[in-house]
């Protein structure tokens, strides 16, 4: 049985094209398993809306027991159970902790900077324990150093840092180096998600910031199926034919982060603010465990510092009448990218629940 980590949606479309099997040029499927297939696909839709995802997304329960349309693998993170856990440390320590453990791996850190506070406050972690070259850090272009210019005075402009210009998506090296991004802190310090109409209703995409009952009830469920599916995006265009999985670390993918996360979430003390829409003034409210965190460096930027995109502006392609010709179809449980080379090897039974 193949199991996987990321699946693209240009994966998930091959396998509706190859289930046509137009003049026989593939293996030729029964009746039943067409029928099963797409019965399969209408309830990984339903279930991305229930999520807030895009249909092109992919969710992964990270529990490990709802199944989805492929076979996913959850063991590259621990189980962290919905839970109170008590004596937790401070949640600077946490973060302090997190970067110990990273550089302790004794590789090239590639940091994905968007000037936001999520990446900011990860420099910072990592930039006080880390020897300067074991830090690489990855910008889009230059907007990251006018978002927080005096974090790039301070801090950013004294270490290896490097411009993706328009390949955002593959300028990781997963297999040589740790990757990180600071996309999973969304997901846990109260993100609403990505419901549909985003971009075409902003009124009713916010006026669910208000209904404060409605995000808390739903928070569990969304992190449950999609924490482990943030981060893999950034990766869709890396040319290696193979990661290492243990070098996927993203930097609030972490068992204490998460169960701080959780406790937050236990003692009703999220603040719900969106990803794209978001007011400032409910922003501004929001993550404050992380701008605390940030205040030790730079006050001023912590508590006014509102929403950035890393994606924003410096993934060219994404501005094409044509849709990214991106290399990563999916990636494997043991970090085997299927691309147009072998995706004839996954295009079996063994890769779907059915």
């Amino acid at each position: 049985m193949t199991k996987f980590v990321y699946v693209s949606n240009d994966y998930r479309e091959a396998w509706k094209t190859y289930l046509h099997n137009f003049e026989g040029m593939w293996k030729k499927f029964d009746d039943d398993f067409a029928a099963d297939f797409l019965y399969k696909l209408q309830e990984e839709e339903l279930q991305l809306k229930e999520n807030t995802r895009p249909s092109s997304w992919y969710l992964n329960d990270k529990m490990g027991e709802n199944e989805f349309l492929f076979n996913m693998s959850t063991y590259h993170y621990p189980h962290i159970l919905y839970e109170y856990t008590d004596n937790l440390p401070p949640f600077e320590d946490i973060l302090m902790e997190r970067a110990i453990e990273m550089r302790d791996m004794g590789k090239q850190i590639d940091v994905l900077y968007s000037g936001g506070i999520d990446s900011v406050a990860i420099i910072y972690a990592l930039n006080e324990v880390c020897p300067k070259d074991q830090l690489h850090v990855i910008m889009g272009d230059e907007t990251p150093i006018h978002i927080y210019p005096d974090g790039y005075k301070k801090m950013v402009g004294y270490l290896p840092y490097e411009f993706a210009m328009g390949d955002l998506y593959g300028i990781s090296r997963p297999d040589t180096n740790l990757y990180t991004t600071g996309c999973e802190a969304d997901r846990l310090f109260g993100s609403t998600g990505y419901p549909y109409g985003r971009h075409h209703n902003k009124e009713l995409y916010t006026k669910d910031e208000t209904e404060w009952e409605y995000n808390q009830n739903r928070w569990w469920g969304i992190t449950r199926h999609t924490l482990l599916t943030q981060s893999f995006r950034l990766l869709q265009n890396i040319s290696v034919d193979k990661m290492d999985i243990n070098n996927y670390q993203p930097f609030f993918l972490s068992p204490n982060i998460e169960k701080y996360a959780i406790n937050m979430h236990m003692d009703k003390k999220m603040v719900w603010h969106t990803n794209f829409f978001s007011d400032k003034e409910q922003f501004l409210k929001s993550k404050m465990c992380i701008r605390d965190f940030i205040a030790k460096w730079d006050k001023d930027y912590a508590y006014s510092m509102e929403k950035t995109n890393m994606e924003v502006g410096v993934q060219y392609e994404n501005t094409l009448p044509v849709h990214p010709n991106f290399n990563v179809l999916a990636i494997t449980e043991d970090g085997t990218i299927v691309n147009r080379k072998n995706i004839m090897d996954y295009m079996n039974r063994e890769c779907l629940t059915i």
